[in-house]
């Protein structure tokens, strides 16, 4: 064999091993980081198919919650549901729509009173946002996924930032928790700290621009737009950072083996076919705060959108 043969031959056999030493590293990152944000308990690999999913090989179409939390640590905040979202999740078709709920909904949380939905998180975690949900919409809940603030901006960051369109001018000042928004009009590509910005702003210094629909729209694009960087090919090469940060910022009520099965699934979903819609009320002043009237219409309304997804997709099925 020549010398440039075998130095192709060698250099095949380094790269095969980088190949595997890398993958194997990375498959363990994986499944480290799938454990580490389920906050079920594991299940045990030797109790085969029937342990899993409810011994399901499909995943049927299902309901979910996702929020952000605003916990600020410094102040000794526990935190609130800041961005509140139903995902409607086919995991057949590779199909997501997702509904986003106003934080100052007026709804009766349970074992309390009538309040902002967004007080049930502080009160009673995760699950009681479920329960405060399922009973107001009706609708049963698979499970819940959160990412904090600094998660939402490290991601963001990783990827070198998100595109948006700012539709206004926003400057908000809070010397309390310390948030200080400088966004203006245009097309732009927003780092994490202006991206978490860009998704919480809903009033200004002058008291404009005080519209929650605005607010949950902005959420929704830039949601959109952080999911095509992740579902990137680019994604690939920031996998162990990736994990890092979800790892250390993302919690979900859904199991190891169902994360790793969508993992799988969604690796072909395709972002700008992403469904949104949002719950619609009307705003008021009520005891000194801020709240949305949603009316049994809007709430109806909802409930059919929900039911057509579950029944559409699961004949889909069949």
């Amino acid at each position: 064999m020549k010398k440039w043969q075998w130095a192709i031959a060698v250099g095949l056999c380094i790269l095969l091993v980088f190949t595997a030493v890398f993958g194997y590293n990375l498959y363990q990152q994986y499944k480290n980081t799938l454990e580490a944000i389920s906050v079920t308990e594991p299940i045990d690999e030797n109790e085969g198919e029937e342990g899993k999913a409810g011994g399901s090989e499909e995943m049927k179409p299902f309901v979910m919650l996702l929020y952000g939390i605003s916990a600020r640590e410094h102040i000794g905040d526990k935190g609130r549901s800041d961005t509140m979202m139903l995902a409607l999740v086919d995991p057949d078709e590779v199909k997501v729509s997702l509904i986003s709920i106003p934080r100052d909904a007026y709804v009766e949380i349970p074992r309390y009173r009538m309040d902002k939905i967004n007080a049930a998180y502080p009160r009673g975690g995760s699950s009681l946002m479920m329960e405060t949900i399922e009973n107001w919409l009706d609708v049963e809940l698979h499970g819940f996924a959160s990412i904090n603030f600094q998660g939402f901006i490290d991601l963001v960051d990783l990827f070198g930032g998100i595109d948006v369109e700012v539709s206004r001018r926003m400057e908000y000042d809070d010397p309390y928790d310390g948030t200080r928004i400088r966004l203006y009009p245009g097309e732009q590509t927003l780092d994490g700290k202006n991206a978490l910005d860009f998704v919480r702003f809903r009033q200004s210094n002058d008291g404009r621009h005080a519209s929650d629909y605005d607010r949950m729209k902005r959420q929704q694009q830039a949601l959109q737009s952080l999911s095509q960087e992740i579902t990137s090919i680019r994604s690939l090469t920031r996998a162990f950072d990736m994990m890092n940060i979800l790892s250390e910022n993302v919690q979900t009520s859904l199991t190891s083996y169902e994360l790793e099965k969508l993992i799988r699934i969604f690796l072909s979903f395709k972002p700008e076919e992403l469904e949104t819609t949002s719950i619609q009320g009307e705003g008021y002043y009520h005891n000194g705060g801020w709240y949305e009237r949603i009316p049994q219409e809007e709430v109806q309304r909802i409930q059919q959108i929900i039911a057509d997804f579950l029944e559409e997709e699961n004949e889909n099925l069949s």
